[in-house]
């Protein structure tokens, strides 16, 4: 336990949970019932970043980390039947778009992934894992999710090599599209993802107290909710 004294970033995780909960609960709202509010979408840009950071944190804090991959797996199994439903709630739509993973899946990549860099000579073939899932179920966010909470843990003691690499390939990763144009230069949505790194990078002590379990229950119960809303208004 000792390791997380080296952390140099903001270690109020909780804070960062409610935030990026809230930001993902707006993108989900938005994508479903308002697809056309960028606003709404530059928002849910917000979420990803925190989850990664926070589970790159967790890796640190965790008693067990083979338990923190069980207990992310699980809830990734219980959560993906909502999240189908959530965004396909018709029969047709539930089965041909069951294996779209949930974010969940990534965390568990990223908690692999980072299990390995942590004894990378006897931990290599997690890695192996990690790219297999990638490839055959096809991981939300993908390699540039996973990637993001490896930088998250390798340079968590050094916080102006994680701002600069963490800010390269967030720029990196969404320079490259044709979603939103500031003058004539095309951005990718994802580029709004930097707006989450202040929260990353500057200190704060609000420290909510919430049992770790809420955050894990919330993400399919929001699901199941946007999911009877669906039903009720018929969209």
């Amino acid at each position: 336990m000792e390791q997380t004294k080296e952390i140099q970033q903001n270690i109020d995780t909780n804070f960062l949970k409610l935030i990026a909960i809230i930001c993902m609960v707006i993108d989900h709202i938005g994508k479903i019932f308002f697809p056309n509010n960028v606003v709404m979408a530059i928002i849910g840009r917000i979420a990803f970043p925190l989850f990664a950071y926070c589970v790159a944190v967790g890796c640190l804090y965790t008693k067990s980390i083979n338990k923190y991959i069980l207990r992310l797996l699980v809830f990734a199994v219980i959560s993906q039947p909502f999240f189908v439903l959530a965004f396909h709630p018709t029969w047709n739509g539930f089965f041909e778009n069951f294996l779209v993973s949930n974010i969940f899946f990534t965390l568990v990549a990223g908690v692999l992934a980072v299990n390995a860099m942590m004894n990378l000579k006897k931990h290599w073939w997690m890695l192996l894992i990690v790219v297999a899932m990638e490839i055959l179920i096809g991981l939300d966010y993908g390699f540039y999710g996973i990637i993001l909470i490896v930088i998250f843990y390798l340079c968590r003691n050094k916080s102006w090599l994680s701002a600069l690499l963490t800010i390269t390939w967030m720029m990196w990763s969404g320079m490259f599209g044709d979603y939103l144009y500031i003058g004539f230069i095309g951005l990718d949505i994802q580029f709004f993802a930097l707006l989450a790194l202040p929260l990353i990078y500057i200190h704060t002590n609000i420290n909510p107290r919430i049992n770790k379990y809420f955050f894990y229950i919330f993400y399919p119960a929001h699901f199941l909710i946007i999911f009877l809303l669906r039903i009720m208004l018929k969209v």
